[in-house]
């Protein structure tokens, strides 16, 4: 197998271990792999100056969209002229599409049509399901989808520490044995909706229900929200801060569910690495969810006929020991060493 050069553009690996982890596997097949980040027109001085095969984009809406609109048009326009660039330099672009558009929604229009016209430019584009793979082509009005390819998002096993006991997990948050917890961790931010979250758990009447939020809100009016609604109800214990990767395995370990409010997602990170704890995941019925969660179905639910509390409830008279081994074992087929390989074969066929 020939040697290859990849750019994966941006570099998100502060505090996200998923292109490190995608980085090692394709490393393991003779590709060497390197990290870019900055604005277009730096990236593309790094490009030309370093000559990959192939540039690997990940998250774009940096590139594409700001608080102006103005601003918005320009990125864009300087983005995608870049790309064309490349392109004219006998580059290959590939686009892994976590999302189909910035979750903030800042300018969904022009990002929209900033995303449609790279995804042309693209020579192949990555999802991590086939409902993506649907939702991108009709999305982006791609004439086919013959150029857009499933490769599983990978699990977290060697990631983060698993070593704390649920006992001893239990016992360092202050949470009783025989509690049903529920968990939130990640960022806080709006489209997350932890204060709906909250709200939910409120609306349960079982007294021995526990929520643990933590995270890091995206602002302080947000934080304000969020913690003002966790003071309302002592089964809220809301840290509003940043979780270190020591502490990650302790929340998850104390919790018998993870929770993603989340209105609309495509994938999601969060449910790989709930399931790689062997924890169930309440979640929406949308995106990547029900294929990857399709042994736990009864705990999704559909934003635009149930709310959170609906699926909270049916969790709590689940088997959430059993749904969290089926989920584990579901998610430890999903190896880096074979993504790798599948995402090694993406780039051989360009």
């Amino acid at each position: 197998m020939e040697s290859m050069k990849v750019m994966f553009i941006p570099d998100f690996t502060d505090g996200n271990p998923y292109q490190r982890r995608l980085a090692e596997g394709i490393s393991t097949d003779g590709t060497d792999v390197t990290f870019a980040s900055g604005y277009p027109l730096s990236t593309l001085r790094t490009v030309a100056e370093t000559r990959p095969d192939v540039v690997h984009f990940h998250w774009i809406a940096p590139f594409l969209v700001s608080e102006s609109r103005l601003v918005s048009y320009a990125k864009s326009t300087v983005f995608l002229l870049a790309t064309l660039t490349a392109k004219l330099m006998r580059i290959d672009v590939v686009w892994t599409v976590h999302n189909v558009l910035d979750h903030e929604r800042r300018h969904p229009r022009i990002e929209l049509f900033g995303r449609r016209v790279f995804a042309r430019l693209c020579d192949e584009l990555i999802v991590h399901c086939e409902a993506a793979r649907d939702t991108v082509v009709e999305r982006y009005r791609l004439p086919t989808s013959r150029h857009v390819h499933v490769i599983p998002h990978g699990h977290y096993e060697t990631s983060h520490r698993n070593t704390v006991s649920r006992d001893e997990a239990r016992d360092r948050l202050g949470v009783a044995s025989d509690s049903t917890v529920f968990l939130y961790l990640g960022q806080i931010r709006p489209y997350k909706q932890v204060p709906q979250l909250i709200d939910a758990v409120a609306s349960l009447p079982d007294e021995d229900v526990r929520l643990l939020v933590a995270g890091k809100p995206s602002d302080e009016s947000h934080a304000r929200e969020v913690r003002r609604r966790a003071e309302s109800d002592p089964r809220v214990d809301a840290t509003l801060s940043f979780v270190p990767d020591e502490d990650v395995q302790v929340y998850f370990n104390a919790s018998d569910a993870v929770v993603l409010p989340y209105r609309d997602i495509l994938t999601s990170g969060s449910a790989i690495l709930g399931m790689t704890f062997e924890r169930p995941v309440v979640g929406p019925r949308t995106g990547c969810l029900p294929e990857l969660l399709r042994d736990q179905t009864e705990l999704l639910y559909d934003p635009d006929h149930e709310s959170i509390a609906d699926a909270l409830e049916r969790a709590l008279d689940a088997d959430l020991d059993a749904i969290g081994t089926q989920n584990y074992q579901r998610v430890s087929a999903f190896d880096w060493g074979s993504i790798g390989a599948k995402t090694r074969d993406v780039y051989d066929a360009l």
